[in-house]
């Protein structure tokens, strides 16, 4: 199995290794300049307004560089090469694995180097008062920022695994290249959508990605679950959906 993994690994190194690197470079820019134009209080501040916009736009940033690799597989039949040496669920579960490491490099990579930026390389911030701002988990934001951008950045990549999850089921089943690398970002927008208008923002998936994007006092431990979940139940959906009611096959020929 392990070196199934590898063998994936190789096939998709590049391409994580371009966007992580992209990701990571503007991510550092932004976190060193852009907080110039916000009143702050934290260093750590900076890399939240530097990498903000991000939150919205991650879908597309752990399918594009990964499940367009499936895809062609597929397309071009060399699943039916790698039947009679490997198991296809064997073979489909190493995939999952490289891509899965490859998603949360993606993500975790960049933020973590950003939030090294915005504390050590970016010039200090002057706080424009001696208050509180109210951030949730202020105390390990303000004291140990480091360590809070750290686990905050490993619960983002796991959520990228999930997100690249639903890309990979749809690359198993789904013909059509455009559904399967723009499908998840639009289940992302729509749903983000769709619960901001129920007045239910708390449990959106971008508020367990970035919880500083609803009042610190509306977050708890659902508000991190709730997005999660509701998208697993969609991705189990989608595979039955293809799988059991459209009779699609992963492997065709």
């Amino acid at each position: 199995m392990l070196h199934l993994i590898g063998t994936e690994w190789k096939k998709i190194f590049l391409p994580v290794l371009l966007t992580t690197v992209i990701l990571a470079v503007v991510m550092c820019v932004l976190s060193c300049t852009l907080y110039q134009n916000y009143s702050l209080l934290y260093d750590l501040e900076a890399w939240e307004v530097g990498t903000e916009m991000f939150s919205l736009f991650y879908p597309l940033s752990v399918v594009f560089p990964l499940c367009w690799n499936l895809y062609y597989e597929r397309k071009n039949n060399f699943l039916l090469y790698v039947m009679p040496r490997v198991p296809v669920r064997r073979y489909l579960t190493a995939k999952w694995t490289a891509y899965a490491l490859g998603a949360f490099v993606i993500i975790v990579v960049p933020y973590g180097l950003a939030a090294v930026s915005a504390v050590y390389v970016k010039p200090p911030v002057v706080p424009f008062s001696s208050g509180l701002s109210g951030h949730i988990f202020e105390g390990a934001f303000a004291q140990t920022p480091l360590l809070y951008a750290g686990v905050l950045s490993c619960w983002r990549g796991l959520l990228g695994i999930i997100m690249m999850t639903f890309g990979f089921v749809l690359a198993m089943y789904c013909k059509n290249i455009f559904v399967i690398l723009t499908g998840p970002f639009m289940y992302s927008i729509l749903e983000n959508f769709i619960l901001s208008i129920l007045r239910l923002e708390k449990f959106r998936l971008v508020t367990a990605f970035d919880p500083t994007s609803v009042d610190s006092r509306a977050v708890s431990v659902f508000s991190f679950a709730a997005g999660p979940v509701l998208l697993l139940f969609v991705i189990s959906l989608t595979a039955l959906f293809f799988g059991k009611f459209k009779k699609n096959a992963v492997v065709t020929g």
